[in-house]
């Protein structure tokens, strides 16, 4: 992988969610550090890449995996804290990046990196394939750029194991039973069903923003406690130590997510969650995304 990239990052109001840090501000803030560290390696901007064709080029998310204090989650993090994200990006044939970015407390590193670098407080893993417009926003297709320097970006010794697991989830429809003591909450899967809205939830070529998924899967993973028997002061504050979400689609404003909820409680009190999910797209029924996460519902 490319040498580490450093970035400081001042929690403000915009970046928290009832006192802890937020998983979309989070997950949103090291992929666009990955956008500007693939441009600036590449020579061209990142929304200016494009094939052979011309038609624009774009790195799409495919996967996603989130690992925080196994204590405290992202609660370990408050607003104003003080923060560095190091990052890393890597190059697997002309198409596939990966990377990573660990969260340090601002002061916690020297100046000159080692190269074996401590242990993370939160570290965001992304996988992300080069992809072009098809027929419409919703068909993205495999393409390299054509007028940027991608050999400029380290590349990989072996393909991703992103790739891999995001090709097992999806036939296995998740990334996993919950484990063997873990006691589910209901039987088999929740369904809810949620609207688009386009004024909120969309990127700036009209699809559904891949970090606000974790917003849908939250909003169907709240009404899906609620209905069994969770109260909304105990939802209030739950967090993530770990989550893993896996892309294979998008949807439009149009549209809207289907998206199935199995809950298994870690613990005798259900303070500690392990949740699993598929989302849907309403309007064809196709699978777009799975998702497993371990929560902590804070007192």
């Amino acid at each position: 992988m490319t040498l580490a990239v450093r970035s400081a990052w001042h929690l403000g109001m915009p970046h928290t969610i009832a006192g802890a840090l937020g998983e979309v501000a989070l997950i949103a803030r090291c992929q666009d550090l990955h956008w500007r560290e693939l441009g600036r390696l590449s020579g061209r901007a990142a929304s200016r890449l494009a094939d052979a064709a011309g038609r624009d080029v774009y790195a799409s998310v495919f996967f996603v995996d989130l690992a925080a204090d196994a204590a405290r989650g992202l609660a370990a993090f408050q607003p104003d804290d003080e923060l560095e994200l190091v990052g890393r990006l890597g190059r697997y044939g002309a198409s596939m990046l990966d990377g990573w970015h660990g969260v340090y407390r601002a002061g916690a590193l020297p100046a000159a990196l080692p190269a074996d670098l401590p242990p993370p407080l939160a570290q965001v893993r992304m996988a992300f394939v080069l992809v072009a417009m098809g027929g419409g926003n919703d068909d993205l297709r495999v393409a390299a750029p054509a007028n940027a320097r991608m050999e400029a970006i380290a590349p990989l010794a072996a393909e991703p194991d992103a790739y891999r697991l995001s090709r097992a989830a999806r036939a296995a429809g998740g990334f996993g039973a919950a484990p063997a003591h873990a006691a589910p909450l209901w039987s088999g899967a929740q369904t809810v069903t949620l609207a688009i809205d386009p004024d909120r939830d969309l990127n700036g070529v009209g699809l559904l923003y891949f970090a606000n998924y974790v917003a849908f899967l939250d909003a169907a993973e709240r009404q899906a406690l609620l209905a069994a028997g969770l109260s909304a002061a105990q939802l209030a504050g739950r967090v993530s130590v770990r989550r893993r979400i896996a892309y294979y689609g998008n949807a439009l404003a149009s549209d809207q997510l289907r998206v199935a909820v199995e809950a298994h409680a870690l613990d005798g009190e259900r303070r500690r969650l392990h949740i699993g999910a598929r989302v849907h797209r309403v309007s064809d029924d196709r699978l777009i995304a799975v998702a497993a996460a371990e929560r902590v519902l804070r007192p």
